[in-house]
């Protein structure tokens, strides 16, 4: 069987993923409570995940097993109500069909959202959370007191919050 052009393109378009998170840099900075937090979170189309100590979890785009527990989420995010602090965690490469790793739709919202903190917000410092080096800026624009922080770390695009000591 001999591939067209179209063909190609169909063949790729089976693989990338159609669905897509729409997180925005305005969002992003609207986030100043849990309520806020949920209210991004929801309005995005993400889903409850639960609790897990001191943190809410949500997913977009889950896959739950048999009991109605989250076994997979395209992006996942959590909010600490302990220390108000939050993070989401966007894949940034799959599988790929004509190479080894394919970039993920969500990650060029990731790339979007840290382009305009770069461009919107004053570069603070490197801080250090679990052993990933974050950069991290201070926002004037956010309605959070603390810093937004962001770095690619096995895998995953990571936007984080680091509340003021």
């Amino acid at each position: 069987m001999i591939k067209t052009p179209n063909m190609k393109k169909l063949i790729l378009l089976l693989f990338i993923p159609i669905l897509s998170f729409s997180q925005t840099y305005k969002d992003v900075m609207s986030i100043k409570s849990v309520d806020t937090y949920k209210k991004v979170v929801i309005e995005n189309g993400y889903e409850y995940g639960g609790i897990d100590g001191d943190w809410i979890r949500y997913g977009f785009d889950v896959t739950r097993d048999s009991t109605n527990t989250i076994i997979s989420a395209k992006i996942i995010t959590a909010y600490n109500t302990k220390d108000n602090r939050w993070s989401f965690q966007i894949p940034m490469h799959y599988p790929g069909f004509f190479s080894a790793k394919e970039e993920t739709e969500n990650a060029s919202k990731y790339y979007s959202i840290t382009k305009e903190i770069k461009a919107n917000c004053k570069y603070y410092k490197i801080l250090n959370y679990k052993e990933d080096d974050y950069v991290s800026y201070s926002c004037s624009e956010s309605s959070y007191k603390g810093k937004i922080g962001f770095v690619i770390s096995e895998g995953f695009g990571i936007i984080r919050h680091f509340p003021n000591d």
